[in-house]
C-alpha cells in the first residue's frame, strides 16, 4: 500500500520540531567546548544498539491492519543491521496502540481506520523477538490530544484544567485555544496530570512485562511559554518560599519575540527542570518495580544550550550548567536526569555532518551530549531521515558517525527509509562502522 507523503511529512515534521533549535527565543550564549567528553566503557560497534524508530502516525496506513507488513518491516530492519526498534504506541492524540485498562485504543488516525483486532504492540514484540530484535515501546507522555485526531483533552471536560496555559506577548491562553499548537500538552506541574501519566506508565509495564524498554517522548513542557496557570504560580511560590508579584512579568517579559528575563527567571527554569525530573524519577520507579530488566529511556534534542526552553535538564546531575550558561542557577544541576536512564537517544538532527565543537553538526551534537551526560548513560546519536533526501552518501556517513563517535544509533524514521530508499545507505554505514571498529 502506498504511503501518503503529505501525512508522513506533516507528522514527522511535528516530531522533529518538537523541541527544535529554532525554538530558542532567548538567544543565549553558546558554549565552544574545549574539554573532552567523559567516555563510556569502550564497546565494539557490533555490540552498540542500532535502533529504528517506527512512528505511529506516519506508518499507520502500512502497519495498522497488516501483521504481514509488521513482519516484513522487522525482517528488513534486521537485514539492514538494526538490533532494536522503537514502536510508537501513544502518538500525540494520547490514545494507544496496546491493550490498556486506562487509555482508549486508537481506531483511526487521520483518514486511516484500524479495523484489525490483533494486539499491535504485542504483535511487534512477538515478531521482533522471533527475529532476535529488541522492542522499546514509546509513549508521547505529556500530550492529551491533537487538532486532527482529538483525544482525552477534547473528550473529557473534567480534564480541561489539565491543558497547559501558554504565555504569549498577547496574553495567557489555554493551549486548547491555540491554533499554532497541533499537539495539546498537559500542564506537567499539575499533580493530577502526573498521577495520570504515571498510571499509564505502570499500566504499560504491567501489561507488557516482556517489552525490552519503555521510552518517554515529549516528556517536557510545551515550550518556554508554558505553563502559566494559577496552579503553577502557586506551586512555584511554594518552591521558592515567597509570594510572586507581577506574575508572569517577574518571570519574564516579551520584547517582540524575544524573552527578557525577570527577577524569578532563573529559579523558574530550575523549578521546571525539577518538575520533569520528578516525573522521570517516579516513572522509572514504576517500571523497575514491575520488571527491573525493562530499560527506561527517552529521546531529547541534543541542543542543550537551549533545551531549558522545554523545562528539561537531560544532563548528569554532576554537570554544573551555571559554569557555562547564563540562564542556569547552581542548583539547576540537581535536576539532571541522565543517571535515571538506561537508554538515551539524542537528536543529532543537523544537516552538517562534521564539526566537533558545533552543537548543530551530527558529530558535535553527539560529542556535546556526551560532555554534559558525563558518562552517566550511553549516548545514541539520533538521525533525521528527511535530512538525507536524495543524499545516500550523507546518510551512510551520518550512520558511521553515530556508531563511531557515539555509543549507538537511532534512525528516525522508518517512513524515510521507505520513501527515499535509504535502507542500503544505512546498511553500508553500519557495516563500515563495524569494520572500522574491528580494525
Amino acid at each position: 500500500m502506498k504511503i501518503k507523503f503529505y501525512i508522513a511529512f506533516f507528522y514527522l515534521l511535528i516530531h522533529a520540531s518538537c523541541s527544535s533549535p529554532e525554538g530558542n527565543k532567548l538567544g543565549d550564549d553558546e558554549v565552544q567546548w574545549k574539554e573532552p567528553p567523559v567516555q563510556q566503557p569502550s564497546v565494539p560497534v557490533s555490540e552498540k544498539p542500532k535502533i529504528l524508530w517506527i512512528d505511529a502516525s506516519a506508518n499507520f496506513e502500512y502497519l495498522a491492519n497488516s501483521k504481514e507488513n509488521v513482519r516484513n518491516c522487522l525482517v528488513k530492519a534486521k537485514n539492514t543491521g538494526f538490533t532494536e526498534v522503537v514502536v510508537d504506541v501513544r502518538p500525540t492524540c494520547g490514545d494507544v496502540l496496546y491493550e490498556s485498562g486506562i487509555v482508549e485504543q486508537i481506531k483511526k488516525l487521520g483518514n486511516i481506520e484500524r479495523t484489525a483486532t490483533w494486539d499491535y504492540l504485542g504483535t511487534f514484540i512477538e515478531e521482533a523477538h522471533n527475529l532476535g530484535l529488541k522492542v522499546n515501546a514509546n509513549i508521547n507522555i505529556m500530550v492529551g490530544g491533537n487538532i486532527r485526531d482529538g483525544g482525552v483533552l477534547y473528550r473529557e471536560t473534567d480534564k480541561s484544567s489539565w491543558a497547559t496555559q501558554l504565555y504569549y506577548p498577547s496574553g495567557i491562553i489555554s493551549i486548547m485555544d491555540d491554533e499554532k499548537s497541533h499537539a495539546k500538552f498537559f500542564n506537567p506541574v499539575n499533580p493530577e496530570v502526573q498521577t495520570y501519566l504515571l498510571s499509564i506508565v505502570e499500566d504499560l509495564a504491567q501489561n507488557y512485562s516482556n517489552v525490552d524498554g519503555i521510552i518517554l517522548d515529549r516528556a517536557r513542557f510545551n515550550s518556554i511559554e508554558s505553563d502559566f496557570s494559577p496552579l503553577t504560580k502557586v506551586e512555584f511560590e511554594k518552591y521558592i518560599g515567597t509570594t510572586v508579584n507581577s506574575f508572569p512579568y517577574s518571570v519574564f517579559t516579551w520584547k517582540g519575540d524575544k524573552v527578557e528575563p525577570g527577577t524569578h527567571y532563573k529559579k523558574w527554569l530550575e523549578f521546571r527542570a525539577k518538575t520533569i525530573y520528578d516525573l522521570f524519577e517516579n516513572a522509572r520507579k514504576k517500571v523497575k518495580e514491575i520488571n527491573p530488566d525493562i530499560k527506561f529511556g527517552t529521546y531529547t534534542g541534543s541542543w542543550y544550550s537551549s533545551y531549558y526552553n522545554e523545562g528539561v535538564n537531560w544532563a548528569s546531575n554532576r554537570f554544573d550548567a551555571s559554569l557555562h550558561y547564563s540562564w542556569a542557577t547552581p542548583e539547576y544541576k540537581n535536576y539532571g536526569y541522565a543517571s535515571l536512564l538506561d537508554l538515551y537517544m539524542t537528536g543529532a538532527y543537523g544537516q552538517t555532518l562534521y564539526g566537533a565543537e558545533n552543537e548543530w553538526s551530527v558529530e558535535g551534537a553527539i560529542l556535546n551530549a556526551k560532555k554534559v551526560t558525563l558518562g552517566d548513560v550511553a549516548v545514541c546519536g539520533s538521525l533525521y531521515g528527511l535530512n538525507f533526501e536524495n543524499k545516500p552518501n550523507d546518510a551512510e556517513e551520518a550512520v558511521f558517525i553515530a556508531l563511531t563517535v557515539g555509543d549507538g544509533l537511532m534512525f528516525f524514521d522508518m517512513i524515510y527509509l521507505n520513501m527515499y530508499n535509504q535502507w542500503d545507505a544505512v546498511k553500508k554505514g553500519i557495516d563500515r562502522a563495524i569494520e572500522y571498529s574491528n580494525n
